[in-house]
């Protein structure tokens, strides 16, 4: 009987340690997986935050008297009735991939929304390697660093990812965080 025992034993530790390196293998998958997920919230976060602050550059471009003007909300994006046929652009408001809600930071330079950002405070995994329009998201410390600033040229538009640094004569002197509101969709 005594036999029996301890190879009841054996196999009970040869359970207990098969369940141990399934449990690892799990914890390993799921941490890969959130990464992956977290990565295409990333790519997610650039493509929105670049499509409102394209959508906010068009909007000033497109003013129709002197004194150009950026818009006073997102919402204004979607359907500008400011000339003689409304112009549209943006097709609809993103959603932060970040916070998965429909409320961004909104940088203003008064009253006038010239950029967006998410309000999440995570840390990107996201640190260099950006596109050349992104260069000033790297090393950024939280998403709420990644800043979609609007800006001009009289070739067309363009984008800069610096609030700090002035786009040019008739756009923002100094933005930061403090001039930040949330915008809140109306539903």
């Amino acid at each position: 009987m005594r036999n029996g025992s301890a190879q009841q034993g054996f196999t009970y530790i040869g359970l207990l340690m098969m369940i141990a390196i399934s449990g690892i293998g799990l914890a390993a998958l799921g941490e890969a997986w959130h990464t992956a997920s977290q990565r295409e919230k990333e790519r997610e976060l650039l493509f929105a935050g670049e499509q409102i602050s394209k959508a906010i550059s068009r909007y000033y471009q497109q003013t129709s008297s002197p004194i150009k003007e950026y818009p006073p909300t997102l919402e204004a994006l979607l359907l500008d009735k400011r000339g003689p046929k409304p112009q549209h652009h943006l097709r609809r408001i993103y959603i932060d991939p970040m916070t998965a809600s429909r409320e961004w930071g909104l940088l203003q330079d008064k009253g006038r929304i010239v950029g967006v950002f998410s309000r999440s405070h995570g840390r990107p995994f996201k640190q260099d390697g950006f596109d050349e329009v992104y260069q000033g998201f790297a090393g950024a410390e939280s998403y709420e660093d990644w800043q979609f600033v609007a800006g001009q040229k009289s070739d067309g538009i363009t984008l800069s990812t610096n609030p700090r640094t002035p786009l040019d004569s008739a756009a923002v002197s100094s933005v930061d965080k403090a001039s930040a509101e949330t915008f809140i969709p109306a539903d």
